[in-house]
């Protein structure tokens, strides 16, 4: 079943190693030892190693240029701002504000959220790009973003998808400060967007020990960016139970899954890899059609997005 369900995915399995065939010396290093769309993590719990399949952007197309995307920092810890001073205008102007100068709704937002120092660049571009490939692919009666944290997806689907989604509710264990950044800077730019973001924190959307699975209407769409752990499996399990139209999820930190698989699956592809193969294999026996996308490997090595739409009767969805 788990290869049946890398197979529908378009991921082909490197076999095992003979006895005769030498290990490369460092996993992952030699041809048909690559873990396609995610890092490889040992068995015994070592450490992260990328092995993510290179993806372009797409929500900042001009990031493919990677001395821009280096400069520009999309992988940084740091705060996503303008300059300190309003009348401040750096010449040469800094690959920041050359990227988000500009009229388009997109990039007034960009600025809004960096006036405010909302969100630090890796989480701003991270989640665009997640966006830009989720976008096409869910439908619903409403969204929720589970493990939402500062409320910037949900944003970009109000914003963006207002005709496709008119509630969005983001769920998460604490509301942070952040959100209510977020809030303003979406307030400045789509004022029409705001009223329809709700957030639910505490208890009532924890998902692993609350009754955060009480949340999801029936027949919404799920997201869910770096669910940790079981956390992902906890919210796939909730989307099915809701009976959810669609789902999309980036799983993150792998340690101690995928423990009931193969041990040869996971020595030869990775608890990562073989950990996402079950989640597939998971949904397509539960009638919902199953594909993977990726981020830019360059935002994070954990890139893999799992896109889950139910029924074979699904639309087809738009191209971005």
């Amino acid at each position: 079943m788990l290869w049946a369900a890398a197979a529908s995915c378009g991921v082909q399995l490197p076999p095992p190693p003979s006895r005769s065939q030498a290990r490369p010396a460092t996993p992952g290093a030699a041809a048909g030892w690559t873990a396609p769309f995610g890092p490889k993590v040992g068995v015994n719990g070592g450490n992260i190693t990328p092995f993510a399949m290179d993806e372009p952007f797409r929500a900042w197309p001009a990031l493919n240029d990677e001395t821009l995307a280096a400069a520009v920092g999309v992988s940084r810890r740091t705060r996503l701002m303008l300059p300190s001073h309003a009348d401040y205008a750096p010449d040469p102007p800094r690959p920041l504000d050359t990227l988000i100068a500009g009229d388009e709704l997109k990039e007034r937002f960009a600025r809004a959220l960096a006036s405010r120092r909302a969100v630090d660049r890796k989480e701003f571009f991270e989640t665009w790009e997640f966006f830009a490939r989720a976008r096409g692919s869910l439908r619903g009666s409403a969204l929720v973003d589970v493990a939402g944290g500062h409320g910037l997806l949900a944003a970009l689907f109000a914003i963006f998808e207002s005709k496709r989604f008119t509630t969005v509710l983001v769920a998460d264990t604490r509301r942070p400060k952040a959100f209510e950044s977020v809030l303003a800077a979406t307030a400045e730019v789509a004022p029409w967007a705001v009223g329809s973001i709700e957030y639910v924190a505490g208890e009532r959307a924890d998902m692993l020990q609350g009754e955060g699975a009480a949340l999801l209407p029936h027949g919404c769409a799920v997201a869910c960016v770096h669910g940790c752990g079981a956390l992902t499996d906890a919210v796939l399990e909730a989307a099915l139970a809701a009976e959810a139209t669609s789902l999309a999820v980036m799983p993150c930190c792998y340690g101690g899954l995928a423990r009931d698989a193969p041990r040869a699956l996971r020595r030869s592809l990775g608890v990562a890899l073989t950990a996402d193969i079950e989640r597939t294999a998971y949904l397509e026996e539960r009638d919902y059609r199953v594909e993977w996308r990726a981020l830019p490997r360059v935002i994070t090595p954990l890139n893999r997005i799992i896109i889950a739409k139910r029924g074979s009767g699904a639309r087809k969805e738009s191209t971005l």
